[in-house]
């Protein structure tokens, strides 16, 4: 489905929390701001906008490496000479070849590793809990674990430790069942979505 609607129903979530315990304007829209996080995170597993979002572009990436090969390729070849100058163009040449190598996924998982630093540093569960999301969803293909019930709880356990650093009412549902929101829309069970999610893996490969 379409990752404006998983948007929506995620803001739809957070304001139907935010009215059922009778929030105030301002924290209702927090709590519909985290609803529509919620509702995109798990698509975090395609190489997608919500992907570019968190991570540095693979193009621009890949744009990089092969300009590095090529100076170091020209450098090498007018500034040195003899051993030192077959280096430097096997460098050149090695780092055009693997500039290919540098997909989203890649660029994804090294964002996954760099927030787990950054939490483990800050001290902050949630924020290295987050980092590990984001790290296996690079790893795994689309609509797998991050949207099955096993990526759930997984959430659900960084909505609460988000929801303990924060202390907002309704914060904690508002993130869990914006992602559950998610889950629902994929489902088949919605006209015109054949594909479906293996909501029940590692158990199951069954599409729901």
């Amino acid at each position: 489905m379409d990752g404006k609607i998983h948007a929506v129903l995620g803001a739809g979530t957070g304001v139907a929390v935010a009215q059922t315990i009778g929030m105030e304007p301002v924290d209702t829209a927090i709590l519909m701001s985290a609803g529509v996080i919620a509702g995109l995170v798990p698509d975090l597993d395609t190489a997608g906008k919500l992907a570019n979002k968190i991570s540095l572009s693979h193009k621009m990436i890949q744009g990089f490496v092969r300009t590095v090969g090529i100076l170091a390729g020209a450098y090498a070849w007018f500034g040195l000479e003899g051993y030192a100058m077959y280096v430097g163009l096997a460098l050149g040449i090695f780092l055009l070849v693997i500039a290919p190598k540098f997909s989203q996924k890649l660029m994804l998982l090294i964002s996954g590793v760099a927030i787990i630093a950054a939490g483990v540093a800050l001290t902050e569960v949630w924020v290295w809990l987050s980092g590990i999301y984001v790290a296996a969803a690079a790893l795994v293909g689309h609509r797998s674990y991050t949207h099955s019930i096993a990526g759930l709880l997984f959430f659900a356990v960084i909505a609460f430790y988000i929801n303990e650093r924060f202390a907002l009412e309704g914060l904690f549902w508002a993130l869990v069942l914006g992602y559950a929101s998610h889950l629902l829309a994929d489902m088949r069970l919605v006209p015109g979505n054949k594909r479906g999610i293996k909501l029940f893996l590692p158990f199951s490969q069954k599409l729901i």
